[in-house]
């Protein structure tokens, strides 16, 4: 649970790095590296940490990072319990994987604003069954045929326009081992038990802190108090279970450690400008 930076070490005869895991679970710390990085989960769910930011995360989609945009995917408490493999295919390549030259061809002008993008973090909104098996194939693939097939991927990505950008402000401020390695505990600890009672003050031990000079180094790093961050969480969750299960609100409120129901609304309300039934009814009614 140390690691900050990730350090590849590329095969010098390969443009891009191809790796598979299937994993219990997903246990990679909150990190970053110098690569770009294009991840399909195959299978899993949990919540996706990026930047300062925390989204929901499901089988099928496609992300795209930048160099140094810290980012883990966690999954939620029990989730081994479910008998599902955690499944994710990644692509890693250097800013300079086709040299500096092809940067400045009209050609690649399209690819350029994606890449450009991708330092906020991308989402792929519903990408399509063709690229997703070529992404899978891709390393079945041999000499140019394997490079062709990636610069179809990149082409065809570059050219979608239903994407969504994850850490439009990337506030969070980690400089140091000590920071990735608090981060992570916290992230892991809010990740693995915000469907009941959180805690501040384990939360602070967690990051082997007392409580208050733990609120203060939380809100210095991430530029967000820790109930926020919970909340967010939490809130998180409540959309996808809006969006997928026939849970009522009440039941719903509970599962993402709500123990009041009115609170739960009113929280739902900051941070989606909508009450958990107006969203359930608008989802209902996209259906």
């Amino acid at each position: 649970m140390e690691i900050a930076y990730e350090k590849l070490f590329f095969d010098e005869n390969c443009i891009f790095h191809f790796q598979e895991f299937i994993l219990p679970r997903f246990n990679s710390p909150f990190h970053l590296h110098d690569e770009y990085e294009l991840i399909l989960i195959k299978k899993s769910h949990g919540k996706l940490y990026i930047g300062n930011n925390v989204l929901n995360f499901t089988d099928g989609d496609l992300f795209l990072f930048a160099p140094g945009l810290p980012h883990c995917f966690f999954n939620t408490s029990g989730y081994e319990l479910e008998n599902i493999s955690a499944h994710a295919v990644v692509i890693q390549f250097q800013k300079d994987f086709l040299e500096n030259r092809f940067f400045n061809t009209r050609e690649a002008s399209q690819l350029i604003r994606l890449l450009e993008k991708s330092k906020y973090g991308i989402q792929f909104c519903s990408p399509k069954k063709s690229i997703l098996k070529k992404f899978l194939r891709l390393n079945q693939k041999k000499n140019l045929r394997r490079l062709g097939d990636f610069l179809i991927i990149l082409d065809e990505l570059s050219s979608k326009r239903n994407i969504k950008l994850l850490c439009p402000e990337n506030t969070l401020n980690i400089s140091n081992l000590n920071d990735s390695k608090v981060i992570t505990n916290i992230y892991k600890y809010v990740a693995e038990n915000f469907q009941k009672k959180i805690s501040f003050d384990v939360a602070a031990s967690v990051a082997n802190m007392q409580r208050s000079a733990f609120c203060r180094y939380f809100k210095r790093k991430t530029k967000k108090k820790f109930s926020e961050f919970v909340n967010e969480t939490r809130i998180m969750h409540a959309r996808k279970l809006l969006a997928e299960s026939d849970l009522t609100i009440i039941e719903i409120g509970f599962e993402c450690g709500y123990e009041n129901t009115s609170y739960f609304n009113r929280q739902f309300k900051i941070y989606c400008d909508t009450t958990p039934t107006a969203f359930k009814d608008q989802v209902t009614s996209l259906k």
